[in-house]
């Protein structure tokens, strides 16, 4: 719980953090943010912390969201609320929808080390899905009537920008920061992005500060010349009044004439004036005079009259009476001659005021008689006195009737043209009087300020059209320098990446040639040790060998020197099974080993191996127990040579590793599988051993001076023949109490049936044979052999010819008949191979039997011999029955042909 509620608040910390820091120094009039940091901590949080990071992300949005209001208890405002919920839920959708396609989609949510997974996931999640948010969040704005619908597509492309350059840099460096193992490798990444991020920040807040300060100044030098310009039109109201007081003051009779000559040009001057009055101080006793003396004057229907309801009528008993006497403009104002005034307490309080002060006092605002729309205005009052130095002699009011809509007009002059105001009179703080309002709505407040003027208090609202700063530049400027920090965060997490992957690359192969050279160290003392166990397996049968041939030829008894060499010849058959098991397991290294399949009678087999090895179980006192599954004919279709083999080496290595006791060979069948085990009751094998003991050149005791032989390869070979024959080998055994070595064998074969092959000769009887009344060439280089081939032939009564090489057997080929060729491979000047085809292809002799006598035992050898017209192989060192029963065939093959 307390890691769920440390998450939950570190993310939404980081949200509103960085979403409280953009929208206050980063954002700019009627556009949102260049860049929208949240965004893409959104989408990391929910890459790195799952579905974990929910409650975090909304919390931070909503916070983010609820820091727009003016007020905190708007949060109180069940719709005020809910529209920031939804928005916030869009932003938490947003992010989740962004990290579902990365990792369903890409699957690769945090392969940094990858550039193009990180384009594809950054791309994905950021310009695709920020389409979300910017959709959710402009509809509310559209429905809710915070912007206009004509504004709904700028402000969408705003939002979707913001969303998607917030992703595109602060994701990857969010993931950078906990997905890289090495700091330095998170500091390579974040440092440089993040300095260049606050630089561009920093360059464009104070960029945008000083067109603000710029724009305020603008602004407030125009404020301060409409206040000027409204200040120096009151003053001329006020101007114009003074001189007209002074015109009444200076005359002591005053006609309309000249009132209308002064008044006129003061009216063009000041179009906001609407009409110029005398107001002369009548009092009650002097009223009858002065309508009769005004109504002499050519004013018939004149009298001081008052409008208590909608009519006129006259006026009620007071002291004194202030009527309208003269009115410029007269058109229009016919009917306010006469109009006292002072009828209304408010303007009576004004003149009293006017007249106690001997200044100006203006009216509080009146509807004004002389305009069709009843207008509103205000009167201003200003007193006239006959002696100007002692303020006697009160001779009435000079008054201006101010129509506010035209003095507004009259503002709207020079380069304030598009300046509207709104005026009210609030001299009473509890109740604000409009003057006068402006018709225009497509406006918004641009100052506001107190006036007084005539002991009056205005309340002046200046206003102009709603127009945008030139902020275009300023955030295309900042969207151009938030991509190059995402360009450059994606040449960092390239160059980080490769860096990683090379490191990788070079730890994995240190590592692989570290194994390799351990291997090849290891296989190098393994091969040491095998050529230090063959050196001791090919020494010891050629020492017996060389020793018996020397005591051989030591001894003058014919039969003592016979034993002799009968135990070398012994030993020359250890040293052959050596040399063949090195070939076999060279064959099989080079994949060349052919295994054939032929029936089996799997009793005579055993039969077979039972006398081969009777004589070893004998010499060293052990039972040998032969189990045969019921006695009865066991049949089985696989390769009896290679069978025999295995069966042979596990025998004799039963024998070799133990003292006492019995072996046992076991052969039974079981479904499709017959199965064969030899076990012993010997020394027994190590657990470490065995579980090397199947490796080539591998022994439970590799050392020298062990006390068993061996080269380490027959249980290699046994291994891999058993396997070629589609079976398996195991081993089970217990050091110090024996071995069992079992295998199984599919009854039927995977190998290849076997051709028919040429008879083996085993029918020929060699000692009754007699080579005399045949003429042979020995192809032979080296003398020793020579004399050694030779030797055995002049045994059956052949004298052979002998051939250095193959020129000399192609000259004598050619010279003489010969009825059979034995033919060395390797030989100087030209091989038997090249000698075969001359032979055969340029003499045409295809009758002539050649037989290979050579040291190469390898299959591909035979093959080439063969493919060369030559008519058999045998292998040296020269068994010498095989040699008789091979040369007896092809000769009496000949003799039969002929």
């Amino acid at each position: 719980m307390k890691n769920i509620f440390t998450l939950t608040f570190s993310i939404a910390f980081a949200y509103f953090l960085t979403g409280f820091f953009s929208n206050s120094l980063l954002a700019i009039d009627g556009y949102a943010v260049a860049s929208w940091p949240p965004s893409g901590i959104a989408l990391a949080s929910f890459l790195l912390c799952g579905k974990r990071a929910t409650f975090g992300i909304l919390l931070g949005a909503l916070l983010t969201n609820l820091l727009h209001l003016d007020q905190v208890v708007d949060i109180l405002h069940w719709q005020v609320f809910l529209q920031a919920l939804i928005v916030s839920l869009g932003a938490v959708l947003q992010a989740w929808v962004g990290c579902y396609l990365i990792v369903k989609i890409i699957k690769a949510p945090l392969d940094l080390s990858s550039l193009k997974h990180s384009i594809q996931s950054l791309i994905v999640a950021g310009p695709i899905c920020c389409v979300i948010s910017a959709s959710i969040g402009t509809s509310l704005l559209v429905f809710n009537h915070v912007i206009p619908m004509h504004d709904a597509f700028d402000n969408f492309i705003a939002w979707w920008i913001g969303d998607s350059i917030g992703v595109l840099i602060f994701t990857p460096l969010i993931l950078a920061a906990f997905n890289y193992a090495q700091m330095r490798h998170r500091l390579q990444v974040i440092l440089p992005s993040l300095l260049i991020y606050i630089v561009i920040s920093i360059s464009f807040y104070a960029a945008a500060s000083v067109k603000r300060d710029k724009e305020i100044q603008k602004q407030e030098a125009k404020i301060a010349e409409i206040k000027l310009e409204i200040s120096h039109k009151l003053d001329e109201i006020t101007s114009h009044l003074t001189l007209l007081s002074t015109f009444f003051a200076s005359s002591d009779e005053v006609s309309y004439g000249e009132f209308e000559r002064f008044t006129s040009k003061q009216l063009n001057y000041s179009p906001e004036v609407l009409a110029f009055d005398w107001v002369p101080n009548i009092l009650l006793a002097d009223v009858e005079h002065h309508q009769d003396k005004v109504r002499q004057q050519g004013m018939h229907n004149y009298y001081i009259k008052e409008k208590p309801q909608q009519y006129w009528q006259g006026v009620t008993k007071r002291e004194g009476y202030y009527p309208i006497l003269y009115v410029n403009p007269i058109a229009g104002n016919e009917e306010v001659i006469g109009f006292d005034l002072a009828s209304n307490s408010q303007r009576r309080s004004a003149l009293m005021m006017s007249k106690e002060l001997n200044e100006l006092v203006i009216s509080e605002p009146v509807k004004l008689i002389q305009t069709k729309n009843d207008d509103s205005g205000v009167l201003f009052f200003f007193p006239v006195f006959g002696d100007l130095q002692t303020q006697g002699d009160f001779r009435g009011f000079v008054v201006a009737v101010v129509s506010l809509a035209r003095l507004a007009e009259a503002l709207q002059f020079n380069h304030h043209s598009q300046i509207s105001s709104h005026f009210y009179d609030v001299t009473e703080a509890d109740a604000r009087q409009l003057i006068y309002r402006t018709s225009r709505t497509d406006i918004e407040l641009l100052s506001e300020y107190q006036l007084t003027i005539g002991k009056r208090v205005w309340q002046v609202q200046l206003f102009e059209p709603k127009a945008q700063m030139s902020w275009l530049l300023y955030w295309l400027a900042q969207i151009l320098g938030m991509l190059f920090v995402w360009l450059l965060i994606t040449f960092l997490i390239s160059v980080t990446g490769t860096n990683i992957q090379i490191r990788e690359q070079v730890a994995q192969q240190t590592r692989i040639l570290r194994q390799e050279k351990q291997k090849a160290d290891k296989a190098s003392q393994t091969k040491s040790q095998f050529l230090a166990n063959m050196s001791h397996e090919v020494r010891t049968p050629i020492n017996g060998i060389k020793g018996l041939h020397y005591l051989a030829l030591q001894q003058q008894d014919w039969q003592q020197a016979r034993g002799y060499i009968e135990q070398a010849d012994g030993a020359l058959s250890v040293l052959l099974r050596v040399l063949n098991d090195v070939l076999d397991f060279s064959k099989m290294e080079a994949g060349k080993l052919d295994l054939m399949q032929e029936p089996i009678a799997l009793n005579k087999l055993i039969d077979e191996l039972v006398n081969l090895v009777q004589f070893e179980v004998d010499m060293k006192s052990l039972q040998l127990i032969v189990d045969l599954e019921n006695n009865v004919e066991l049949q089985l279709d696989s390769d009896p040579i290679r069978l025999k083999q295995v069966l042979l080496n596990l025998l004799n290595n039963a024998i070799k590793f133990t003292a006492t006791g019995a072996i046992t060979l076991k052969v039974w069948q079981q479904q499709d599988s017959v199965y064969f085990s030899v076990s012993d009751t010997g020394i027994g094998i190590s657990e470490t051993a065995q579980q090397q003991l199947f490796q080539p050149f591998a022994q439970a005791d590799s050392s020298t001076s062990r006390q068993f032989g061996g080269t380490g390869l027959g249980l290699s070979i046994c291994k891999k023949l058993v396997e070629l024959m589609g079976g398996a080998i195991s081993l089970v055994s217990k050091e110090g109490v024996g071995s069992t070595f079992t295998f199984t064998l599919p009854r039927i074969s995977p190998l290849a049936r076997a051709e028919q092959l040429e008879p083996q000769f085993n029918d020929i009887d060699t000692s009754t044979l007699s080579l005399a009344n045949f003429k042979i060439l020995l192809v032979e280089d080296n003398p020793l052999n020579q004399h050694v081939a030779t030797a055995i032939l002049k045994t059956k009564g052949c004298v052979a010819d002998v051939a250095n090489d193959g020129f000399e057997a192609i000259e004598k080929v050619s010279a003489a008949r010969y009825d059979l060729v034995l033919m060395d491979i390797q030989m100087p000047n030209m091989d038997g191979l090249q000698a075969t085809k001359v032979i055969r292809y340029e003499l045409f002799m295809h009758e002539l039997p050649i037989i290979a006598l050579s040291a190469n035992a390898h299959d591909d050898d035979v093959k080439k011999a063969l493919a060369v017209g030559m008519d058999g192989y045998l292998t040296k060192p020269i068994d010498a029955e095989k040699l008789f029963k091979t040369v007896w065939h092809y000769l009496h093959k000949d003799v039969s042909q002929q």
